[in-house]
């Protein structure tokens, strides 16, 4: 079976790559600058330590934190002696940010207008600083103007932007007119958190209405007996749209009471219409066909005829269900997710002859649903692994970039948001294979979430399997697997959807780690298995949080009796929500189930993890598991396993 896998020659020289690579990316004094980096952030940095490391190229930052350390003491004078020092880099362009912050935290209006006009910056909180350093007996007809641009313009205007406000209404600048038409710019961009800021500026009579409008969009009032113009009008369509995503029918209800409605234009009603039908149909309300078809065909999005075929899932009607696929527009038809549901439609139909080419078609995508697909046809699996070639020059020339050095050091030094700052200004102006190879770096040290954060988008980029689809805490996942009785490649797929094997990742939730376990979670979890429990901050340290998110996974296993879908969709949604589902949709296959679920975080999440299992198989070199089999939760011996396969293009005809 021919395949593009890497030949020996390119396997070796890849080999010597990454071992120079290595040794190339190890930070010169680490243990010297890791204590020094500590001290400089504490603002305990010795003279004697700085005079050191004077000549290493992460002096810069030294410099940089040190001073930061003490900036609500600065007088500005050290920040300009280290720009003169290192101008043009990130160091330096991370100095400029943190004293305009400074400046701005202590409102020093004069001092930011000096330190925008030797380094320009056109934020909002720039423009209304500049305009707050002008002397209150100063500010001119031009003044009010620009004022006036940031007032009528700037929706989500910062907080230094207040006193400019405060300023144009004390000097009655901002007159009725003004004032609604900042409400107006504030409900074009759904700022409705900024409104009262309009309404105060407002005489009675105008802030009542104004109030009884916001009431209405944040669904604090039904009432709608307000003038029946542009403004009301807007109101009612955004406050009607808002009520749809909680109560579609009580928003279709009160849209056909209320007179206003009719003055509504197309636009706004096939908005308000696609809205009610939206989220019908993620509710799956009897009513969604009907609110559907109730949207003009050219108002259909893409989004709402994707959910228009989920309701027909959900009926679980194959006749209908073949039906609803003419809803998808051509482009829709052409991926690999629709070809293979209207395939298995039409098999289930008996129509296999037309379910084929679908089939086929599908089978050509690296992807969950391509890959089930060419289960269906008893094909291979397409997989066209890529690796970073860079030529040997390319490659010193990499190990050479000054900017791609410092990112990647500070990254091993633990200074995650400086690295940042140095990978991104090193990373953009690299070409595609460069940037292939940089990612390959990363993730040699172990930097893996640049290969998901920094990836192109390219056809290529997306085939460098290896540097997507670290292999890292080998030793833990093997323990943790073994002792949970877990597929390896599946714990692995779950880590690396869940936290890109960055251990001190932390979700808005709390969830922590490389398994992104709430602690409450995790220390049940150690209870019920008899793991020690460390405490919430153990979550950080991988040897902690594999085996407890092998246990969490476990336990959802179970709670599904195998069902490798339900158990994945229970670990991102909780049980609560999948049994919600399933109690909706309990005779669904697998697959279509996935498909119809309504978060879609989690719908998309399911496949990822089973995805990203067979690429685990293949990165760990284990027999490749059917997702067919992966999907029963039949972790035994594989009863077949799958080959991965390149499929060649198919030449184009010459004309005759």
């Amino acid at each position: 079976m021919r395949t593009n896998w890497p030949t020996a020659a390119a396997l070796a020289f890849a080999v010597l790559l990454a071992s120079r690579t290595s040794a190339q990316t190890q930070v010169p004094q680490a243990a010297e600058l890791r204590a020094a980096f500590a001290q400089a952030k504490s603002g305990s940095l010795p003279d004697d330590a700085r005079v050191r490391l004077a000549k290493h190229p992460l002096r810069p930052w030294l410099d940089a934190l040190a001073w930061r350390s003490g900036i609500m003491q600065s007088d500005g004078a050290r920040v300009e002696a280290l720009l003169a020092e290192d101008p043009d880099t990130p160091s330096s362009d991370w100095l400029v940010k943190q004293w305009r912050n400074e400046l701005v935290r202590r409102q020093d209006w004069p001092a930011v207008a000096a330190w925008n006009t030797r380094h320009p910056d056109d934020g909002a909180a720039s423009r209304c600083a500049v305009l707050l350093a002008v002397d209150a007996t100063a500010r001119d007809f031009a003044w009010r103007q620009n004022a006036l641009a940031v007032w009528l313009n700037e929706a989500k205007a910062p907080a230094a932007c207040t006193p400019v406000f405060d300023a144009l209404k004390s000097a009655g600048a901002i007159d009725g007119t003004r004032a609604w038409q900042r409400f107006d710019r504030l409900l074009a961009d759904g700022a409705v958190e900024r409104m009262p800021e309009a309404i105060g500026a407002m005489n009675a009579a105008d802030a009542s209405l104004a109030g009884r409008y916001l009431a209405f969009i944040a669904g604090g009032s039904a009432d709608t007996a307000w003038p029946d113009d542009t403004r009301g009008r807007r109101v009612l369509q955004q406050g009607l749209m808002n009520l749809a995503k909680r109560d579609p029918a009580q928003a279709e209800r009160l849209s056909a009471a209320t007179p206003l409605a009719e003055g509504l234009n197309a636009e706004q009603r096939n908005a308000l219409l696609s809205e009610i039908a939206l989220w019908s149909m993620v509710d799956y309300l009897p009513e969604a066909e009907r609110r559907y078809l109730a949207v003009p065909e050219a108002a259909r999005s893409v989004n709402l005829r994707e959910w228009y075929l989920r309701n027909a899932f959900h009926a679980n009607d194959d006749a209908k269900t073949l039906a609803a696929f003419e809803q998808l527009l051509p482009a829709q038809r052409d991926e690999p997710r629709w070809q293979y549901f209207q395939a298995r439609v039409l098999q289930r139909l008996g129509r296999n002859d037309d379910a084929l080419p679908l089939y086929r078609k599908a089978a050509q995508s690296a992807s969950f649903h391509g890959w089930l697909a060419a289960e269906r046809l008893g094909a291979d699996y397409a997989f066209c692994p890529l690796e970073p070639r860079p030529s040997p020059k390319e490659h010193v020339d990499l190990h050479r970039d000054p900017g791609l050095r410092r990112a990647l050091w500070l990254w091993q030094l633990g200074e995650a948001n400086t690295a940042i700052w140095e990978w991104n200004a090193a990373y953009r102006p690299l070409a595609p294979q460069q940037r292939r190879a940089a990612l390959a770096m990363a993730r040699d040290i172990g930097w893996y979430d640049r290969a998901v954060f920094a990836l192109d988008a390219d056809e290529a980029s997306q085939r460098l399997y290896t540097v997507r689809f670290a292999t890292p805490y080998n030793d833990a996942f093997e323990s943790a697997a073994a002792r949970f009785g877990i597929d390896r490649s599946w714990l692995t797929a779950h880590a690396r959807a869940e936290s890109i094997f960055m251990p001190e990742v932390t979700s808005g939730a709390d969830a922590r780690g490389l398994l992104q376990l709430l602690p409450s979670t995790a220390e049940r979890i150690a209870l019920r298995h008899g793991i020690a429990w460390e405490g919430p901050a153990s979550l950080y340290r991988p040897e902690v949080n594999i085996p407890l998110g092998a246990g969490a996974l476990r336990d959802v296993i179970d709670g599904y009796q195998g069902r490798a879908w339900l158990a994945i969709g229970a670990y991102n949604a909780g049980p609560a929500a999948v049994n919600r589902w399933l109690a909706a949709r309990p005779a669904l296959e697998p697959e279509f189930w996935i498909e119809t679920v309504p978060y879609k975080e989690t719908r998309e999440y399911i496949p990822r993890v089973l995805a990203f299992s067979v690429i685990y198989d293949w990165r760990l070199k284990r027999p490749v598991r059917p997702i067919m089999q992966r999907l029963s939760g039949d972790f035994g011996e594989p009863a077949r396993t799958v080959a991965l396969r390149c499929p060649q293009p198919v030449p184009a005809k010459k004309p005759r």
